[in-house]
């Protein structure tokens, strides 16, 4: 039986790891066998699947079977878990868990024209050979909110230039160290408009600018795969090396959306866009995109009125905005587009929480909404099925 490889990263368990092959100084290993049987649980394999009265055997920490003929060993552990429901923990594939934003360089009194590394793209803002595993720390602290808030998976990246580099996809493993909980170390290439902290080259300087820069270095990456380029570019060759895994490109709002899916156009690449909440404003050319999207949910704040002067401060397209932001996820979904959730953008999970009822109060459903957060994110990344 296929199980959706999100049902295996439960909130209670961890992820299963192969035999340890680096010393430990805690004595005699002894094997750590687990074996856990939850049974009378109401159990959502996938959102759409959903088991009465099942029984889920975790054996180390990994799903071994679920459903309702579930044979359980003598030496299980049984955990009558009657009344209650067991889910998919959620899965962010937009983070920046354990890996920090670098500040940014101070400015000079003169323009920087040239890049300032060689061996390397011509501009300083093309970072795809970036590896979030290289920088990836994990964060205690924050795991243990994210774990709270129900997200069990993060997809973690770099959030820095406009060719980042590769992700990685960890769990919110608690018990063991960083090696056991990295689930891909290669989960996908990310993109976006916004220049480099770590470089004071001026070019680009607009929206335009970067659209330019992304279609040039696709451009330049094609000529470069062809043995056209008597020079070694470190650049050129991760992005090329790393074509094949997911592609996101932060947009940000509905037209960055459309000006990042032609882009890819142009260049053969088909983009996950990250949006910006403001979709349905142009949902029909949205949809022509044919991109999936990953939507933060920080709805706007409501605004003070109270004073006539900054009641006249407010624009009519910020009030429609403010009314209409927390419909954007049920215009998706009536529009058969497919669509993961991020707490990009959120402060914390119970912000992300509130504005994810919010949205259900407008109309999203609520299997729509637990699919945004296991099964879609899970299809994005590849990792849908066992």
């Amino acid at each position: 039986m296929k199980i959706k490889i999100l049902s295996l990263v439960l909130l209670f368990i961890g992820i299963c790891h192969a035999q340890e092959y680096y010393p430990k100084n805690d004595g005699v290993k002894t094997p750590n066998q687990s074996l856990v049987a939850f049974k009378n649980a109401k159990i959502y394999v996938t959102p759409t699947k959903i088991i009465e009265n099942g029984t889920l055997l975790v054996e180390n920490g990994k799903v071994k079977s679920v459903g309702t003929t579930v044979s359980i060993p003598a030496n299980a552990t049984v955990i009558d878990v009657s009344g209650k429901s067991i889910y998919p923990s959620f899965i962010d594939v937009y983070s920046d868990f354990g890996v920090k934003k670098p500040k940014r360089e101070g400015f000079g009194r003169s323009p920087q024209y040239e890049a300032s590394r060689s061996g390397y793209y011509w501009n300083d803002h093309i970072r795809p050979e970036t590896n979030a595993i290289d920088k990836f720390e994990y964060d205690d602290k924050k795991a243990k909110s994210l774990l709270q808030g129900g997200f069990g998976v993060l997809n973690t990246h770099h959030q820095d230039a406009i060719a980042r580099g590769t992700g990685v996809l960890v769990s919110l493993n608690q018990n063991g160290s960083t090696a056991d909980r990295i689930l891909d170390d290669k989960s996908g290439q990310y993109f976006a408009f916004t220049k480099s902290n770590l470089s004071r080259q001026s070019y680009p300087s607009s929206i335009m600018g970067g659209m330019s820069l992304m279609r040039q270095m696709y451009i330049d990456a094609n000529w470069y795969a062809k043995g056209n380029i008597d020079t070694k570019d470190l650049s050129l060759e991760a992005l090329n090396n790393n074509k094949n895994e997911p592609q996101f490109v932060e947009a940000g709002s509905w037209l960055n959306d459309l000006r990042a899916d032609a882009v890819g156009d142009d260049s053969g690449v088909q983009f996950i866009i990250i949006g910006g909440g403001d979709e349905y404003q142009r949902i029909d050319d949205i949809k022509k995109t044919n991109a999936m999207y990953v939507l933060p949910i920080n709805f706007p704040k409501a605004y003070d009125v109270e004073n006539p002067f900054h009641a006249s401060k407010v624009s009519l397209e910020d009030m429609k905005h403010w009314n209409q932001a927390p419909s954007n996820l049920k215009v998706f979904a009536d529009n058969n587009i497919p669509f993961a959730l991020t707490m990009y953008k959120t402060k914390s999970p119970k912000e992300f929480h509130a504005n994810l009822l919010k949205a259900i109060t407008y109309g999203l459903d609520k299997t729509k909404a637990l699919e945004a957060l296991t099964t879609v994110p899970a299809r994005m990344l590849g990792k849908n099925t066992v």
